[in-house]
């Protein structure tokens, strides 16, 4: 079987959907002809690579909301360019199956160019519930994969006569266990939050509620068009005790979980997965996260749900999680959703969908 991902930020950013693109090729490439197409020039290695080269020369998100909702922004418009570049690619390799990452036209030509070659395009639930994967869903791939229970159930229940499945993100478990804390000049104990610096992960409720916990200290890594305000924010209510890092690797990430006392990210509830609170338990970090079902599901009684937007809730919450000994429950909790076992059901997948000629 030969397989193709397009993944257009891979090589450039290590969000959610790039690591996790990342970690499955590298898997199904065990068994599989496997190839990511991507821009940026970074490779992974043990993952066959092409590098679709597309110049951008704008911050990542920064496109306008209108123009965004009909893909027509700064970035859904260099998604079509590299799509149609890897158009020579399918029609020479004919892969059997295409699994694009990023929506938008992306789909609309992997569709369109999966029907002409009778073969399968299969689609993952990465936005989240909402209008990008009911667009994605619009143009009936063969196979759509939530990656959250909300997410399946929402699929389910306006796409019934449509074939999903749901299976999760997961971790490099024994890369992170490995891992040894990376030295942070902060006062302890720590609360680690790793995160896009976007609006819809709420990250100055964080800092709001860290204001009354003099006794810990903020890290916040990541990046995103919040930058500035974040850092202002937290320089203002946390002083000496609030630090914000931009330049840090996903292969670097696992030393600083290991440096945390608590992890912390009051996401709404719209966010599709987050791969970051299952790295933080694996480190045997607890959770501080929204009262919601996928946060159930991925953090289960490894740490303290709540609503965050109740800000003295959300302080209480972080105070009990950092008082508390929660032993194991958090390591446990993440070997759940161990690669190896999520590689095992998307060949499963893959394997049975491509056998259907249908």
């Amino acid at each position: 079987m030969k397989i193709a991902f397009l993944s257009f930020y891979s090589g450039a950013v290590d969000r959610g959907v790039e690591v996790a693109t990342q970690a499955l090729a590298k898997g199904l490439a065990k068994e599989f002809s496997t190839t990511v197409f991507q821009s940026g020039r970074r490779v992974a290695p043990q993952v066959a690579t092409v590098v679709l080269p597309v110049t951008t020369s704008r911050k990542l998100d920064s496109g306008s909301g209108l123009l965004k909702s009909i893909y027509l922004d700064y970035f859904s418009l260099k998604i079509l360019v590299f799509t149609l570049q890897w158009l020579p690619y399918f029609l020479r390799e004919k892969y059997d199956a295409v699994i694009p990452t990023n929506g938008g036209w992306q789909v609309v030509i992997c569709r369109l160019a999966c029907w002409i070659l009778g073969k399968k395009l299969v689609v993952q639930g990465n936005a989240g519930i909402g209008r990008d994967d009911r667009w994605q869903l619009l143009w009936q791939p063969e196979m759509f994969i939530a990656i959250s229970p909300s997410g399946f159930a929402w699929a389910k229940r306006f796409y019934p006569h449509h074939k999903i499945s749901f299976i999760p993100y997961g971790v490099d478990i024994p890369a992170i266990a490995k891992a040894k804390a990376h030295p942070v000049n902060l006062k302890k104990p720590i609360v680690l939050c790793v995160a896009a610096f976007l609006p819809y992960k709420r990250l100055e409720l964080l800092i709001y509620a860290m204001k009354d916990i003099t006794k810990a200290s903020l890290l916040l890594i990541g990046h995103g068009s919040l930058e500035p305000k974040l850092h202002e924010l937290g320089e203002l209510l946390l002083p000496g005790r609030f630090k914000l890092l931009t330049n840090v690797t996903h292969e670097q990430l696992p030393g600083y979980y290991k440096c945390a006392r608590v992890f912390s990210l009051p996401s709404q509830e719209s966010e599709a997965f987050g791969i970051v609170y299952v790295e933080a338990l694996a480190a045997n970090v607890p959770v501080v996260a929204t009262e919601d079902t996928n946060r159930r599901y991925l953090i289960g009684g490894a740490g303290v749900l709540v609503n965050p937007e109740n800000i003295k809730d959300f302080s209480a919450a972080l105070r009990k999680a950092l008082q508390s000994n929660f032993g194991d429950k958090p390591r446990k909790q993440a070997e759940k959703f161990s690669w190896s076992e999520i590689v095992k059901q998307y060949k499963l997948l893959l394997t049975e969908l491509t056998r259907d000629k249908t």
